[in-house]
C-alpha cells in the first residue's frame, strides 16, 4: 500500500519532463487539466458521521473540554485560534451526528510543556499539569514532529476512559514543497487550498481517533475507518463496533459500569472488524480497570507491593519503592501514570525479572502496535525462558 505522504512525491515524478517520453502531452491547457484531477485526487474526502440511523434515538450529551496547546504547537500553527476552532467544528459535527455528543470548549489555557517526542510522557505530564477535574476532557496540543509519520501513536495519544488526550501539530514537514512540486501549473491559491484541505483533514481524523480512545474504541483494520491505527486520507468515519463502544460510555453515569457494559459487548461481539490482538488487550485492560486498589500499608510514604517485589533484592530502596507505586498504579488502571514512573527502571534492571515483567504488562494496555509490543515484552520473555528470575 502506498503511503498517503508518498503518493503527492509519485504525482510530482509523474509530472516532471521525462514523462513526455511516456507519451504524455505536455501542453499547458493538458497539463493544467491533469493537475486539476491530481489536486483532487490529493484531496482528502470530508469525515462524515456513521452510516446507520440510530445515532437519531442516541441520548444528547454535551462534553466541556479545555484545550492546552504548547508553545510550540502556536508557533507552528498558522493562526492557531481559527484552526484550533476548525477543529472542533469539525469534530463536533461527526460526534453529534455518530453519538448525540457535542462539545462545548471550556476554555484555551497556553500549557508550558517542553516537547517530548514519546507521547505517553506528555500525556502524563498533561495529567499532573491540569487533573481536569471541572470538565470532561483535556485535549494537549504540542508541536508536530520533525519527520512524516503515518503512526497515529506518534501523533496522537489519549487515556483510554480517562479525561485526557495530546496531539500534535498537524502541519508536516516537506508537504507544502511536495505539493509546489507535484502542482507547477496550478496556482499558488489553489495549492494552498491543497495543503490546507489535507492539513485540516489529517487534525480532525487524528482528534478523533484519540477522542475514540478517550471513550474505549479499539483499533479497526479498515483504513477508511477513524479508529485505523495509521493515518490515511480515505479515513472517513467511526465503524460500527466503535460507535457501539463510544456510546455505552456515553450512556453509562460511572466508569465502573462503562467499563462492564464495554466488557460484555467486547466478550460476546462477532465482529472482525478490531485489529489482531485488539480485543483481548482491551479486555484486559478493561479487567485491570475493574481489579480492586490495594490497601494502604500502614506507612503511606513507602508503599509495598509484595507480590512485584519478591525476588529482587538487587533494587535499590528508591527503586523498590518507585516499583512498588507504579505496580499500585497499573493495577488501579492509571496506565501513563504507572509507565511513566517505571520507565527508568526499565534500562536501570534490564535483567531483573519483575521490572521487566511489568514492563511487558504496561504494554500489552498500551495499545502498541505488534512489533513494538514484542519489543517491550522480549526481555521478560528471555529472562522466563532463560529462568534468570532476579539475576542483574
Amino acid at each position: 500500500m502506498v503511503r498517503p505522504f508518498l503518493r503527492l512525491a509519485l504525482v510530482a515524478v509523474a509530472l516532471t519532463p521525462a514523462a513526455c517520453f511516456l507519451g504524455y502531452d505536455s501542453s499547458w491547457g493538458q497539463a493544467k487539466a491533469a493537475q486539476k484531477r491530481l489536486a483532487a485526487q490529493a484531496t482528502p474526502g470530508a469525515i462524515a458521521a456513521a452510516d446507520d440511523d440510530s445515532h437519531r434515538t442516541a441520548p444528547r450529551r454535551t462534553y466541556r473540554i479545555r484545550l492546552r496547546p504548547d508553545a510550540q504547537y502556536l508557533a507552528q500553527t498558522v493562526d492557531p485560534e481559527r484552526q484550533i476552532g476548525d477543529l472542533v467544528e469539525d469534530a463536533d459535527r461527526v460526534l453529534e451526528a455518530s453519538l448525540g455528543l457535542r462539545l462545548e470548549v471550556e476554555t484555551t489555557k497556553p500549557w508550558s510543556f517542553d516537547a517530548d517526542e514519546h507521547l505517553d510522557i506528555a500525556l502524563a505530564a498533561l495529567r499532573r499539569d491540569d487533573p481536569g477535574d471541572d470538565v470532561d476532557v483535556v485535549v494537549g496540543l504540542i508541536g508536530a514532529l520533525p519527520r512524516p509519520t503515518e503512526s497515529l501513536h506518534e501523533v496522537g495519544y489519549a487515556e483510554v476512559l480517562g479525561k485526557h488526550l495530546v496531539v500534535r501539530a498537524a502541519s508536516r514537514l516537506g508537504e507544502h514543497d511536495a505539493v509546489d512540486r507535484a502542482l507547477t501549473e496550478l496556482s499558488d491559491d489553489e495549492r494552498d487550498r491543497v495543503v490546507r484541505a489535507r492539513r485540516r483533514h489529517r487534525a480532525e481524523a487524528v482528534f478523533l481517533h484519540e477522542l475514540g480512545h478517550v471513550l474505549g474504541a479499539l483499533h479497526e483494520g479498515d483504513v477508511t475507518s477513524l479508529m485505523h491505527p495509521a493515518y490515511d486520507e480515505k479515513m472517513k468515519a467511526f465503524g460500527d463496533d466503535a460507535v457501539i463502544l463510544m456510546r455505552l460510555a456515553l450512556d453509562e453515569t460511572d466508569r465502573p459500569s462503562v467499563v462492564r457494559a464495554q466488557l460484555d459487548y467486547l466478550r460476546g461481539a462477532k465482529t472482525s472488524a478490531w485489529g489482531p490482538g485488539e480485543r483481548d488487550m482491551a479486555v484486559k485492560h478493561l479487567e485491570a480497570m475493574l481489579a480492586p486498589t490495594p490497601a494502604p500499608t500502614p506507612d503511606d510514604s513507602a508503599p509495598v507491593a509484595p507480590v512485584a517485589l519478591a525476588g529482587a533484592p538487587e533494587l535499590q530502596p528508591s527503586d523498590r519503592d518507585r516499583l512498588a507505586r507504579a505496580t499500585e498504579m497499573f493495577r488501579a488502571g492509571a496506565v501513563p501514570a504507572a509507565y511513566e514512573l517505571a520507565r527508568p527502571l526499565f534500562t536501570a534492571y534490564p535483567n531483573t525479572f519483575v521490572v521487566q515483567d511489568l514492563r511487558c504488562e504496561l504494554a500489552t494496555v498500551r495499545w502498541l502496535d505488534k512489533a513494538a509490543l514484542l519489543a517491550e515484552c522480549a526481555p521478560s520473555t528471555r529472562l522466563a525462558d532463560a529462568g534468570a528470575g532476579s539475576k542483574d
